[in-house]
């Protein structure tokens, strides 16, 4: 399965604020802000990928890239925008190392 059979077409995603997938991971979409719930089947994004951030929550610590997730339910693989089936977390410090999270971006409060 591709990672388009994972998402419905969007258009313009214009809400909340835009986080790039800028530090050279691949970003996982999980169910919760914690590996061990689970992530999406290949719904990996490569780095130059994006998502539009809802909000920020603290939940598990990875190595020393700290515990802060993004909320999401618009992505950007590379390919263009598309809408998970429901709300997913992305793990920050894997994302953008940080740079938008505990409100260093007003765009994207505290979930």
């Amino acid at each position: 399965m591709s990672i388009g059979a994972l998402f419905t077409t969007a258009g313009n995603a214009s809400a909340y604020d835009t986080v790039p997938i800028d530090v050279g991971h691949w970003v996982g979409l999980y169910y919760q802000p914690t590996t061990s719930d689970g992530k999406i089947p290949n719904g990996d994004l490569p780095p130059g990928g994006a998502i539009i951030a809802k909000c920020w929550t603290v939940g598990q610590s990875i190595g020393n890239y700290g515990d802060t997730w993004y909320e999401t339910d618009q992505v950007n693989d590379g390919t263009g925008w598309g809408v998970t089936l429901g709300w997913v977390y992305v793990f920050a410090g894997y994302a953008d190392g940080n740079a938008r999270s505990v409100n260093r971006d007003p765009n994207i409060p505290q979930c």
